[in-house]
């Protein structure tokens, strides 16, 4: 295999490269100024000069796999996201956790992004809310349809919501992420608790088997568990098993994703055993 020929890096380069390795030397803690540092020297290719790959970076200079990296540049961009709607992850394992919710919130408008904003703070009475309240809200949030009609903030009837005036828009938005948000959470609710009454009678054994117990037992005729399988951003393999409601599309429970199937789904059983 032939080996690219190491590319010198200029003045200015090296002296950005250099305060970057000290960012992440100084800030093992850190784990959003070290994730920015490691984003910036994988985009400019800062590596270049030395090794091959940011994965041989990686491994070279800090002794991280590639995919540890990227657990820190994904930690650090789901800091930034959640920052737009007043959420500061305390760490890396609580920003990892709201990785998804932090997906979706990336997409949102700056209308939308008030509106869950608001909602999480006057919903929850927390500055620290679920990983379930976060992602109910952006979901629905980003559900709601520029054409679609709403109840006109001042007189109730139902309109485009693209007719109202931008303050209105804003009101229409937040009623919406309220009402669709509490609605969505009480479902998940419901689901599990009917789940928690039945968790001892799964019957037969083995995940394999659990799955379709589980779909005889609590699923409705517009309930589906898929087990999806797509690849992170370092490009390696995930698994999650979701219930998912065929006639809104929305998702109804959710296990962590994992790096093989059977762990895919003993996470969801474990979400919905509480």
């Amino acid at each position: 295999m032939t080996h690219p020929t190491p590319e010198p890096l200029t003045t200015h380069e090296q002296t950005t490269l250099t305060q970057l390795e000290g960012t992440i030397r100084d800030g093992w803690n850190g784990f959003v100024t070290v994730g920015e540092a490691l984003l910036t020297i994988r985009d400019q290719r800062l590596y270049r000069a030395a090794h091959r790959t940011f994965g041989d970076y990686c491994e070279q200079v800090w002794g991280w796999s590639r995919q540890r990296a990227q657990q820190l540049i994904d930690a650090a961009e789901t800091t930034h996201a959640l920052s737009t709607i007043g959420l500061h992850p305390e760490n890396e394992r609580q920003a990892r956790e709201l990785k998804e919710a932090a997906k979706v919130v990336q997409h949102l408008e700056p209308e939308q992004i008030v509106a869950v904003a608001r909602y999480l703070k006057t919903a929850t009475g927390t500055d620290k809310p679920t990983t379930s309240q976060v992602k109910a809200a952006a979901e629905v949030a980003a559900s709601i349809d520029a054409h679609a009609t709403v109840q006109h903030p001042d007189t109730g009837a139902e309109v485009p919501l693209h007719t109202l005036t931008g303050e209105q828009r804003a009101a229409a938005i937040a009623e919406n992420v309220s009402t669709g948000t509490h609605e969505r959470l009480q479902r998940q609710k419901q689901h599990i608790e009917e789940s928690k009454l039945q968790a001892n009678s799964s019957g037969r054994g083995g995940w394999t088997d659990w799955c379709l117990t589980y779909a005889q037992q609590h699923l409705t005729d517009t309930q589906e568990l898929r087990i999806v399988i797509k690849r992170d951003p370092s490009g390696n393999p995930k698994a999650q098993t979701l219930v998912i409601d065929t006639h809104t599309h929305t998702t109804i429970a959710s296990g962590e994703p994992a790096d093989w199937l059977k762990k895919a789904v003993l996470n969801l059983a474990e979400e919905v055993r509480g």
